[in-house]
């Protein structure tokens, strides 16, 4: 009888590209690395999470590679990840602070929460899904061309629709 843990897979076959990912030597680093892109929604919760997964994976010697939403421009480079910016919507004029469209449109909806929750199903929680979904179109051809530019061995996604929409099988970190 043998005792010991049982032998991890040590490779898979990436189901777009066909190119093969290998496991980690053990030691936590990578014997050939990957690019990784990452896709969060325009919110301080789902980015930031993204930003610690980044970071691990970045230091194993994975290539990050961030597709997020313009009002994030210049916040993401200075954390050593490589910023390929998208819209949502039109541009608004002028500067807006990162994730500002959903303070603002939290601060809108605030209201909602004091009616009962069978009446929040018509007006918060379709609004919430048909913004994210125009939003997922509206960004589509961008993250298109951020794939064909970056060919990704993995997309991360901490968007409902957006990496659905970009065809790319998804990996989605669950923030609780």
């Amino acid at each position: 009888v043998r005792c010991g843990r049982a032998r991890a897979r040590r490779e898979w076959r990436h189901p777009r590209t066909g190119s093969i990912l290998r496991a980690t030597d053990g030691e936590g680093a990578v014997t050939e690395r990957r690019t990784i892109v990452f896709m969060p929604e325009s919110a301080y919760g789902p980015t930031n999470n993204c930003i610690g997964i980044g970071k691990v994976l970045e230091r194993r010697g994975h290539r990050v590679v961030f597709a997020a939403e313009a009002s994030w421009k210049g916040r993401l480079e200075p954390l050593g990840f490589e910023e390929r910016l998208v819209d949502l919507s039109p541009p608004p004029e002028g500067e807006q602070d990162a994730g500002q469209f959903w303070t603002d449109f939290i601060t809108s909806t605030a209201p909602e929460f004091r009616r009962p929750t069978i009446d929040q199903l018509a007006t918060f929680v379709e609004p919430v899904w048909r913004s994210l979904m125009d939003g997922a179109r509206f960004c589509h051809v961008q993250l298109e061309g951020i794939l064909d530019d970056v060919p990704p061995d993995v997309v991360v996604e901490e968007h409902p629709v957006v990496a659905v929409l970009a065809g790319q099988p998804p990996v989605t970190p669950i923030t609780a």
